[in-house]
This record gives structure tokens, C-alpha cells and sequence, in this order.
């Protein structure tokens, strides 16, 4: 059985996250209704043409760096492989 492998800072963060929007919630439950419900009524009344032509602008500037970043790791991941794979008196 292998040990659990433990949790990437992301996942950490978005757990201290979701439990402080949790914990503010609870403490005041009307004022989190009153948030959630002009959200939705702004998102609402934003025509559809403008959150999608923000998304697609957003997502075309991010796509290329976030491309190159995981080409980059995969070729370290890669290189990490081989050299890990090499016997002893090969080094």
C-alpha cells in the first residue's frame, strides 16, 4: 500500500480558501445571500456577447505562457526520468 502523497500548495490554498468563505457564511448568512444574489443579478444582466468576448480575450492571452510552462515541465519531467533510470556506473 503506498503512502498518501501530500497535497500541492495549490490544493492547500483553495482548502483555507473555501473553509474562510465558509467560516464567513455562516457567521453572517444574510449578507453572503445578499452578495451571491447581486452577483448573479450583475452577471445577469451582462449581455452574454460581453462575458464571452472577455473569457476567449482572457484565455488567448493566457493560453501561449500557460503552454510553454507545462512544455517546459514535461521536458524537465522528461530529463528527470532518464537521468533517474541510469544505473550507477553510467554516471
Amino acid at each position: 500500500m503506498n503512502p498518501p502523497t501530500p497535497p500541492h500548495a495549490a490544493e492547500l490554498f483553495l482548502h483555507q480558501t473555501l473553509k474562510r468563505v465558509e467560516d464567513c457564511v455562516r457567521r453572517d448568512p444574510t449578507k453572503a445571500v445578499v452578495v451571491a444574489m447581486g452577483t448573479g443579478l450583475v452577471l445577469n444582466l451582462l449581455p452574454s456577447r460581453v462575458l464571452a468576448r472577455a473569457t476567449a480575450s482572457i484565455a488567448t492571452r493566457l493560453l501561449p505562457p500557460a503552454l510553454l510552462g507545462l512544455g517546459v515541465l514535461k521536458a524537465f519531467e522528461i530529463c528527470c526520468e532518464k537521468d533517474a533510470a541510469r544505473t550507477p556506473q553510467e554516471r
